[in-house]
């Protein structure tokens, strides 16, 4: 077969194919005549970029202060997380206990009303029926563990206002911090809310309030005043009963700090 016989058998493919490689050579030296400059330039930077990446940016002693320095913040994270988390009493401490935790709960609860009641009596003041303590119906270890934290503080309010002179507690409450049962998580700050509502004289809720806010150690019932207890807010009214008492509740925050992840990077 000659070359005139695979033209005639095949031009119209050789044809199209032809006109595609013209159109693709018309096309590339128009594209390099106008755009030339800028792909040039473009490369250049690359080439630059890429030979900054090869570089070392930083030296040593860069390396050296940024850790001098994240272990500046993380000692200082430590101090502050110290200083507003809640640290719980032993005995409110389910590290290192052999019963389960929901024992350990009913019992301190039981501990607390005890302990709270006998000390109202003497002191002729009147509480709400059970401290308003709910029954948990739960085994959540983490929730019970809240719980139990949130009874401690709830026990150090409830002794330090009826130590100032507050006669009468209408009630009292406690809430988880709502991202504890939400999808999205926990964050960084977790704050249960412990409220406490009272009606007494104007000196003995401004005492209860100044001794909640100013720890000591030794002279206090049960040595609970060993740190202050962050308030949350307050809602203070004349109360309804008598013209020169007041009713105010006010609400505390039992604030968990949760770990903040370090990743030390040696290579």
């Amino acid at each position: 077969m000659d070359l005139n016989d695979i033209w005639q058998e095949n031009k119209r493919f050789i044809t199209t194919v032809g006109s595609g490689f013209l159109v693709f050579l018309i096309g590339f030296l128009v594209i390099e005549g106008m755009y030339s400059g800028d792909i040039d330039s473009i490369r250049r930077k690359n080439s630059a970029a890429r030979g900054k990446l090869r570089t070392e940016m930083f030296t040593a002693d860069d390396r050296g202060v940024a850790r001098d320095e994240n272990e500046a913040l993380l000692e200082s994270f430590e101090k502050l997380t110290e200083a507003a988390a809640f640290g719980p009493r032993p005995e409110f401490d389910l590290e290192g206990r052999a019963d389960s935790a929901r024992n350990v709960y009913m019992t301190s609860v039981d501990r607390v009303r005890n302990r709270v009641e006998d000390l109202a009596s003497r002191r002729r003041a009147r509480l709400p029926e059970g401290l308003d303590l709910e029954r948990l119906e739960t085994n959540n270890v983490d929730a019970i563990e809240r719980n139990l934290h949130a009874l401690d503080l709830l026990e150090r309010a409830l002794v330090l206002a009826l130590e100032s002179g507050v006669k009468q507690v209408r009630s009292a409450d406690i809430k988880l911090d709502p991202a504890f049962t939400s999808r999205r998580g926990l964050g960084s700050i977790e704050k249960t809310k412990v409220s406490v509502d009272v009606v007494a004289s104007p000196d003995a809720v401004a005492s209860w309030l100044l001794a909640c806010e100013t720890p000591a150690v030794g002279d206090s019932v049960f040595s609970i005043r060993q740190q202050a207890l962050p308030i949350d807010a307050i809602d203070a009214r004349r109360a309804t009963s008598k013209s020169d008492e007041v009713q105010a509740k006010v609400t505390f925050l039992v604030v968990r700090v949760n770990e903040v992840e370090n990743s030390d990077d040696d290579a």
